[in-house]
């Protein structure tokens, strides 16, 4: 483990937002071929949640077992490279191959991180998955889901962007009540790259850089609050 950040470790600071974006890492489990979108995503919610409430007591007490698991079960139908592409944008194509790989890496580590001790905090919620509001083509699927926060909260609503990536769907974005986990981080992102350039980007992400994520999260943290408030 690299770090850990403070707004982490405290399940009383963690924003509804950063429960939405764990379950982007949360939602992938080996899937059958003949699985719509739809399915695929109800069955590996179940699945995963299922493997950290058997060792709950585990998973909130050590975040490497749940990163493993993340890892293990969840990153192969992410689209991580593609997640990658997205974030950098145009920068992407001023990198060089090695960037652009410890980037990816970077990016992917510090995401399993922050986001896998959260879920790991959220095993109370339920996820339900809204079939009626989500919609499939050839390019692309959109499947709608909401959290159930409780105790007075209104349940958060999620959609998983996915796209074919040979031959297998795989998720390349989250929002949570209309955020874009993709478009915050390359607006984040962009601007430390304009200030500081790439490369310090991908060394302080390596470094476990706390400010850096904090920022990001914050900002998401900030917007998402605001439209629950309307």
């Amino acid at each position: 483990m690299r770090f850990l950040p403070n707004f982490v470790r405290s399940p009383r600071t963690a924003p509804a937002w950063l429960a939405a974006a764990a379950l982007l890492l949360a939602t992938l489990a080996p899937a059958a071929q003949a699985e719509s979108p739809v399915q695929m995503m109800e069955r590996s919610v179940n699945e995963v949640y299922e493997v950290l409430r058997e060792n709950q007591e585990r998973a909130q007490e050590e975040p490497e077992f749940v990163i493993e698991v993340l890892r293990e079960r969840v990153l192969p139908h992410v689209d991580v490279d593609g997640m990658a592409r997205l974030v950098l944008a145009r920068h992407w194509r001023d990198a060089s191959d090695e960037q652009r790989s410890r980037f990816t890496e970077a990016f992917t580590t510090t995401l399993l991180q922050v986001y896998g001790v959260q879920l790991a905090d959220h095993l109370d919620k339920e996820v339900r998955i809204i079939e009626r509001r989500s919609r499939e083509d050839d390019r692309m699927a959109v499947v709608a889901s909401e959290i159930v926060m409780g105790s007075g909260q209104s349940n958060l609503q999620v959609n998983y962007r996915l796209r074919p990536v040979d031959g297998e769907w795989k998720v390349f974005d989250v929002e949570a009540e209309g955020l874009s986990f993709v478009g915050n981080f390359r607006s984040r992102f962009g601007d430390e790259i304009s200030r500081n350039g790439l490369e310090e980007l991908i060394v302080r992400l390596e470094d476990g850089d706390e400010e850096l994520i904090e920022e990001a999260v914050d900002d998401v943290a900030e917007e998402t609050g605001a439209a629950e408030d309307r």
